[in-house]
């Protein structure tokens, strides 16, 4: 063991000296590590900061007692402090906590003599990390403290990491995830915060695959994610991820392993949502399908006008043969009846096929409603019906389709009206709302006919889907288009008590 020459104290530890050799430290490296000694007897710390300072890489101050200590306040820059197991004013296991405080990222080693080891192993347990024994080996004081060193080091450069890998996640318009091989959830970026509506700090620890994924799709993705940390990394896997709300939303997802996060493997996926791509796919093919109905209806509706017209004409002249029996009369006026239904069959249909083309103006949305209740008064000759606004001051400018949306108006009254038995109370409600980004009219329309049940809710705007003993189903499937056309939505509102409620969402599109 080699031992410490003793030197001059009053030289050595004075504070004006150590300053001194700040300086000349300074001028030979560009990065060098501050160093508190905390040791009551001078030779002892002239020595230590010797060593320190003939290194070329440390910066040393120094203090003789608590007191001085605690009066310093500069905590922040020490990366080690040498903390003397007994001072003259306390001892290491008093002042150790109040340290860790003052300096949290400082690394704390005590020095001891021979017989105070016990003292010292109970320091490590309050927060020192090492001890060296007095008189001090100039060899074990330096690879203890490079060892401090090179875990501080490595500390900042995950530190760093760490924040590049923040910074990078949190400007990321991405799902980002980090799973364990057990499927529980180590990382949740702030995006995945967005888009599912979990917090983190709900979701950390907990099953990935059973908060997030629908029973059908685990097995696929617990295969995928397995595949990943052995290596195998899987690119452009399509799957839904379900949301607080009860819905979901389509991402495409890479998945690839990571050898080390935290201590053990891990799994990455980076999500991007595509709900909105699927939909404007969706969309397209459904306009594909349409084209080709409207087509073949268009074609199938000439051919039967013809067909339907020769037959209107033979009806009406054997209505005048028969015009003295009541009863063949009333049997052609219900074939002529048939034919009508008929017709407006085909009509409805290619009308729902063929694409929607706007022809935007502005105009006031009471003007559009107010005509379509208007157009419906043969409907409502046998019954009372009443249509009650209530539009508290709202602005009602729009820039839409003045037909398209009343088309939209005649079949929302329309289902009312037939839906309610006795005198049919409409109410319509107007109020402003954003919709995105974009400002937009909130309109409500409820009825106090018998509402809906849930299949009805979950269907009415399905093509072909109704509840009438006549028509095609296809008037609330057409209304929801021609809004979707116009940037909306139209949904079915939850209001409790009777009646069914439908709420349109409509942007101004005004300048």
């Amino acid at each position: 063991m080699v031992t410490l020459s003793p030197v001059e104290p009053q030289s050595r530890c004075d504070d004006h000296q150590v300053q001194n050799h700040e300086t000349m430290l300074r001028q030979r490296t560009n990065h060098p590590v501050d160093v508190l000694i905390i040791e009551d007897d001078p030779d002892t710390c002239a020595n230590l900061s010797d060593i320190l300072e003939l290194s070329g890489e440390f910066s040393v101050h120094v203090a003789g007692t608590v007191r001085a200590a605690l009066a310093r306040t500069d905590w922040p820059r020490y990366a080690a402090i040498l903390l003397d197991r007994r001072l003259p004013d306390g001892n290491a296991q008093e002042l150790l906590p109040r340290l860790k405080k003052l300096a949290p990222n400082a690394a704390v080693v005590i020095i001891t003599g021979h017989s105070d080891v016990e003292g010292a192993i109970e320091a490590l347990r309050l927060g020192a990390v090492d001890y060296i024994l007095k008189p001090v080996n100039v060899d074990s004081l330096r690879f203890r403290l490079g060892r401090i060193m090179e875990e501080r080091r490595a500390r900042e450069a995950k530190e760093r990491g760490d924040a590049v890998f923040r910074n990078l996640v949190e400007a990321a318009e991405s799902m980002i995830v980090i799973l364990r091989p057990d499927h529980t959830i180590a990382y949740f970026s702030p995006f995945a915060e967005q888009l599912t509506g979990f917090d983190a700090s709900e979701v950390i620890d907990k099953n990935y695959l059973d908060l997030f994924v629908a029973e059908p799709d685990r097995a696929f993705l617990a295969n995928v994610y397995q595949r990943a940390l052995t290596g195998a990394p899987s690119r452009a896997v399509e799957g839904r991820v379900s949301r607080r709300d009860g819905s979901t939303r389509w991402l495409l997802s890479n998945v690839r392993g990571l050898l080390d996060y935290d201590g053990e493997a891990a799994v990455l996926i980076v999500g991007h949502d595509i709900t909105e791509l699927i939909a404007a796919q969706e969309r397209v093919l459904q306009a594909e399908r349409l084209a080709a109905i409207g087509h073949m209806c268009a074609g199938l509706a000439h051919e039967s006008r013809n067909a339907l017209q020769r037959s209107q004409a033979c009806l009406e002249m054997l209505a005048l043969k028969v015009e003295d029996r009541p009863a063949a009369l009333d049997l052609i006026a219900r074939i002529q009846s048939a034919q009508d239904h008929l017709y407006h069959l085909y009509e409805d249909v290619r009308s729902y096929a063929a694409p929607i083309k706007l022809d935007r103006h502005e105009c006031l949305l009471s003007d559009v409603w107010r005509e379509a209740w208007t157009h419906l008064e043969s409907a409502r000759k046998q019954q009372t019906a009443r249509l009650a606004e209530n539009l508290a001051g709202a602005d009602l400018r729009c820039c839409v389709d003045h037909f398209r949306l009343g088309q939209v108006f005649r079949n929302i009254f329309d289902n009312a009206l037939a839906a309610t038995r006795g005198p049919v109370e409409i109410e319509l409600t107007a109020s402003p709302v954003h919709l995105g980004n974009q400002p937009a009219l909130r309109i409500s329309v409820q009825d106090n006919g018998p509402g809906l049940d849930a299949e009805q809710r979950a269907r009415i705007f399905e093509s072909f889907y109704t509840t009438k003993t006549k028509g095609t189903g296809l008037g609330m499937a057409i209304a929801k288009r021609i809004v979707e056309a116009h940037g909306g939505q139209i949904t079915v509102g939850d209001r409790p008590g009777p009646g069914a409620e439908i709420i349109l969402s409509i942007p101004r599109g005004i300048p």
